[in-house]
């Protein structure tokens, strides 16, 4: 947004030198003597001017336009960016099971992958996005339960299902890899933990791929 208003103003002090007589008439003859004295250029034929001037104003509101969306472009990708990876301050990771045979027993893993509705509810409010569609999100775990992670609200964050390259499809396939790494003795848990906690998206490139996921 900064450099939306940087540009809509520098466009708006060239608009305006090139449009306000009183400027005009202030700038031209100082103007005139340098392009001249520096340059060695003919002053601009009179002919020109309205042709200039007209270019100016059929030009003036593609400029703000393009200016426009540029900084919503900007403003839109940023918002995305911040929802990829969640607020760390609200959601740092927390985690219960701590020993690798506990985290590599399948038969609970489904059941503590459960959210309650409410606490979904309170996720999205924490996070002020109630109004957001929130068939769009996944309440996902950060530390997922399959690493120990609890279902505490310290370790949820609404994650969407819309980003391109990192979305929850993704993060689940990270996943799936801490854990068979952990299960087959080839990572640390409390390294995986960590990791997951720490940057999901750095996490993925470290153990899935290097590059984003297609």
């Amino acid at each position: 947004m900064a450099a939306l208003e940087g540009t809509i103003a520098n466009f708006a002090a060239s608009y305006r030198e090139a449009f306000d007589p009183q400027a005009a008439l202030e700038n031209d003859s100082t103007a005139r003597f340098k392009t001249r004295l520096l340059h060695g250029l003919a002053p601009p034929s009179s002919s020109f001017e309205p042709l200039l001037r007209w270019r100016w104003a059929a030009l003036a509101p593609l400029v703000l336009c393009a200016a426009f969306m540029a900084g919503v472009f900007l403003w839109r990708q940023s918002r995305v960016d911040t929802e990829i990876v969640p607020d760390p301050s609200l959601t740092p990771g927390e985690a219960t099971l701590t020993s690798k045979s506990e985290v590599c027993q399948a038969n609970e893993q489904t059941e503590r992958r459960r959210v309650p509705e409410s606490l979904k509810q309170a996720v999205f409010a924490e996070y002020g996005m109630k109004d957001k569609p929130q068939d769009a999100y996944e309440v996902d775990f950060l530390i997922t339960p399959e690493l120990g992670g609890s279902a505490s609200i310290r370790n949820l964050w609404p994650q969407p299902y819309f980003s391109r390259a990192w979305n929850a499809h993704v993060k689940d396939a990270l996943e799936e890899r801490l854990h068979t790494l952990v299960c087959s003795g080839n990572l640390d848990l409390s390294t995986a933990q960590r990791e997951i906690a720490a940057n999901w998206v750095d996490a993925y490139k470290k153990y899935v791929q290097s590059g984003n996921p297609m």
